[in-house]
């Protein structure tokens, strides 16, 4: 009754907001690019899906952000820069030491919602440190790396299609594959796990700021909404990496690819999982990512870092076995607590890194004297999840919200340590 009443309450009013919003001009980035992310075809070679999709991206860059301006982006940043973060990618083995008669590993990489590969570059390149010999392939999702307009249009049933080709581009070339997800991307390689439950290939997944379900109470509404509004956020687009729009069609399919997730009828899976995530993530739920975790993932083959903001007592009806928590702060770096965005990059990535080029400050509003002091004043700031302090302070500090995870390196040993255990 209380869910019929507020989607009624919610229609109504977002109506009035929709009808409003007509007398507004609407950006050429928040319209569909007709240049979106390619769903290949099964037969597609993985080096033609990357050929393609960075053609795509290249040309909306080219028409939509540099032929007005020629550092859209920031200084240094081109468009060759750009689209290197943003495009799908394979890494094959090319070290000496790859001979033959080695184990043959590979890993695919998926993103998250509204963001690109850049979000598991560094993850990335770890990976390629430890294991040179091994085949890594990142996916693009359609929908994204290209303007946020193509988010109106983007369905999780391609995301899932994707997902299966970019498995399948493995068969034959590695006899163990682990699934790296950022956010979204964890949602389908549990979703792929799971309707593929006799694969051998899939050895473990490893999932970073894990999205089992929304954060939000009200996610259920987008499906209903998004017939109605267009967007949850429309902004200037200042991130050479990411959308900094959010549209409520966004917020649908992942409502709707994830609604299975955290259902008491879900099968738990057999496949070892890592799961590494905050307590203070203000973009996925991660209590049900731990629920999940403890109820959902093989005893003996599971391991998690929960990074706790302040008080590290876990809950009782939440304990299980492999679950490690680790203080989240990092007074050096200014952390307070570690944000969504955090998990995966390193404190010195050059674009979300302590000293990156990038900061995430929208949430003061861009063109106001504290989105400009969070930007450019490193001493006024701290790091944090949205929703740190009171009054957009903390303890009289601007917020931006975090960007990089001061216990990377720790991070990327625990992920070694899971693989060298599966293996």
């Amino acid at each position: 009754m209380f869910r019929s009443r507020l989607l009624k309450f919610a229609i109504i009013a977002l109506l009035v907001m929709h009808a409003l919003s007509l007398w507004a001009a609407d950006s050429d980035l928040h319209r569909p690019s007709g240049l979106e992310a390619i769903v290949p075809s099964p037969d597609l070679p993985f080096k033609d899906y990357v050929l393609q999709n960075s053609a795509r991206i290249r040309e909306v860059l080219a028409r939509d952000y540099y032929a007005f301006s020629d550092e859209p982006f920031g200084p240094g940043y081109t468009i060759d820069k750009t689209l290197a973060m943003r495009a799908p990618y394979e890494w094959r083995p090319v070290t000496p030491e790859c001979a033959d008669g080695q184990p043959r590993m590979g890993f695919l990489l998926i993103h998250g919602l509204t963001d690109s590969p850049y979000l598991l570059s560094d993850v990335a390149a770890s990976l390629r440190e430890r294991y040179p010999c091994a085949l890594q392939r990142g996916l693009l999702l359609p929908g994204h790396s290209t303007v946020p307009g193509d988010t109106l249009e983007m369905r999780f049933e391609d995301w899932l299609t994707v997902t299966e080709y970019g498995v399948n581009s493995f068969r034959g070339d590695v006899d163990a594959l682990f699934m790296v997800g950022f956010s979204t991307g964890n949602s389908l390689s549990v979703r792929y796990v799971d309707a593929h439950r006799d694969d051998s290939l899939v050895k473990g997944l490893i999932m970073l700021s894990p999205a089992i379900a929304a954060r939000s109470h009200f996610a259920f509404l987008s499906p209903y909404v998004r017939w109605f509004s267009d967007w949850l956020s429309e902004n200037g687009e200042h991130d050479s990496a990411r959308y900094e729009s959010f549209s409520m069609n966004a917020g649908a399919e992942f409502y709707e690819l994830t609604s299975s997730l955290s259902s008491a009828s879900f099968v738990p899976i057999d496949v070892p999982v890592f799961m590494a995530g905050s307590s203070a993530d203000a973009t996925v739920n991660m209590e049900a990512a731990r629920e999940f975790f403890c109820t959902k993932t093989p005893r003996g083959a599971r391991s998690m870092l929960w990074y706790q903001a302040t008080d590290l007592d876990l809950p009782p009806q939440t304990q299980c076995d492999g679950i490690l928590v680790i203080p989240a702060q990092s007074a050096p770096h200014r952390v307070i607590n570690l944000s969504h965005t955090s998990i995966s990059m390193a404190r010195d990535n050059p674009h979300y890194g302590f000293d990156g080029d990038y900061s995430m400050c929208l949430h003061y509003g861009e063109g106001t004297a504290d989105y400009a002091a969070c930007v450019s004043d490193d001493a006024q700031t701290v790091y944090g999840e949205s929703g740190l302090g009171s009054d957009d302070r903390f303890e009289g500090k601007l917020i931006r919200r975090g960007s990089f995870n001061p216990h990377y390196t720790q991070l990327i040993e625990h992920i070694e340590r899971f693989i060298e255990s599966v293996n």
